[in-house]
């Protein structure tokens, strides 16, 4: 193979992980496909090998393969069908992304092109949904889940208004676009967040994330005024937005009332996952329960203790809250791993110190969403961060080479 052939095929599959990523917020069969073109393309190039043993020296990535080292054991143990324990290994294949990207995305050019495309790609939503919800026209969907559901919705539009905050931060400009553009499109995701978008999760996401990118430089005095500032905004953003009031409130009220509720509840019911998933935890804290066992182990736990009336009876393939699911599945060892893992992230020091920032941001967002979904391994979301991290951690590789230089018999 050439290298000229051999750089087109690490293209092909730097277009397809960025036609993925946007896919995962309008079409699964669509993000399927381009990742399967990227695994593809990336195998086929002939460099996967050299990459890869690159990749391995760095600690985000050989953190992130002894977690799924710790996951697979929990493979053995589990006392489940075998299907369920390879189902629920396959769940982390956002680990094995992730690890893909930062290989893929080593030049400045595509990590531009990918938040560009990104960018539009949730400014067409954005579009969409406030002209939805004006009444102008009639889409796929109501405006405030265009985007598969609210809470990708939101978490996309989160994510791309820390993009444009971080772009005028940095007063960058990505393939020469005004620089007008990202301070006026972020505030239009932060109003869409706010005023249509009703995801608790975009909220989160969003507050932690700008916390973050405005402390970055700050000193201690400077950052105790940002939080105070942020705290005021959210404030603010609460008391203008019926929306927002009426979806924080709902949690609040179903949390609250769990005990009284005679039907489920969404946070009710995540209350009653919680409580029960810690007594499971009680007896099985040092292993786990196995990869894949938590459904069984859930499951058993809430017979013995509810009557089959009662709705808290019912199961759940989930705890609603990553740590607590790795814990009780992969035990102290798995916990320990991935808390290591999100470390060795957020300490990366080979990647670019301006890019680390936007992706320092965007996991601590999603850590904080993760005390309430699993939002590490879900299929649109783990994916969309395991994106974003692979593409702004990448390590910068020098220039390319030239194509190689065809000699012709006669220069011989």
């Amino acid at each position: 193979m050439t290298q000229l052939t051999s750089q087109r095929l690490i293209d092909l599959a730097r277009i397809a992980a960025i036609i993925a990523c946007v896919g995962l917020l309008y079409s699964p069969s669509v993000a399927t496909i381009g990742l399967v073109v990227t695994y593809v393309a990336f195998l086929a190039s002939g460099q996967a090998v050299s990459r890869l043993k690159s990749a391995l020296t760095r600690p985000l990535v050989y953190w992130g393969v002894a977690f799924l080292g710790i996951v697979l054991f929990g493979v053995v143990y589990a006392s489940v069908p075998w299907s369920d324990r390879w189902m629920d290994f396959f769940k982390w294949r956002t680990i094995l992304w992730l690890c893909v990207t930062s290989m893929l995305f080593d030049r400045t050019c595509w990590k531009e092109r990918f938040l560009v495309v990104f960018l539009a790609g949730t400014a067409v939503a954005v579009a969409g949904s406030f002209a939805s919800a004006a009444g102008w026209v009639t889409l796929w969907r109501a405006p405030h889940e265009l985007l598969r559901n609210t809470g990708t919705q939101g978490m996309a539009f989160a994510c791309a208004a820390l993009v444009c905050a971080w772009l005028t931060l940095e007063k960058r400009s990505p393939l020469g676009l005004a620089a007008w553009i990202w301070p006026v499109l972020g505030l239009l995701y932060v109003v869409n967040v706010i005023f249509i978008t009703d995801a608790r999760s975009g909220y989160a996401l969003l507050g932690v994330g700008l916390f973050i990118l405005l402390c970055w430089k700050a000193s201690w005095r400077h950052r105790v005024l940002i939080m105070v500032g942020l705290l005021v905004a959210g404030g603010l953003a609460f008391a203008v937005s019926p929306r927002m009031q009426g979806k924080v409130m709902a949690g609040v009220t179903q949390w609250t009332s769990e005990a009284e509720s005679a039907q489920l509840t969404n946070f009710g019911s995540r209350r009653v996952f919680y409580q029960n998933s810690l007594e499971v935890l009680r007896e099985h804290w040092l292993l786990g329960v196995g990869t894949g066992g938590f459904v069984q182990a859930y499951g058993d736990h809430v017979a013995r203790k509810y009557e089959a009336s009662d709705w808290r009876v019912l199961p759940t393939t989930d705890p609603h809250n990553q740590y607590l699911a790795v814990w009780i599945q992969q035990g102290v060892a798995g916990l320990a791993l991935f808390l290591a893992w999100i470390a060795a992230i957020v300490r990366e020091r080979e990647s670019p110190w301006v890019y680390h920032r936007l992706a320092v941001a965007i996991l601590a967002g999603w850590c904080v969403t993760s005390l309430f979904s699993s939002h590490f391994r879900t299929f649109a979301e783990g994916h969309l961060l395991a994106t974003f991290l692979g593409v702004l951690l990448a390590v910068e590789a020098h220039p390319e080479e030239a194509p190689p230089v065809s000699v012709s018999p006669t220069q011989t």
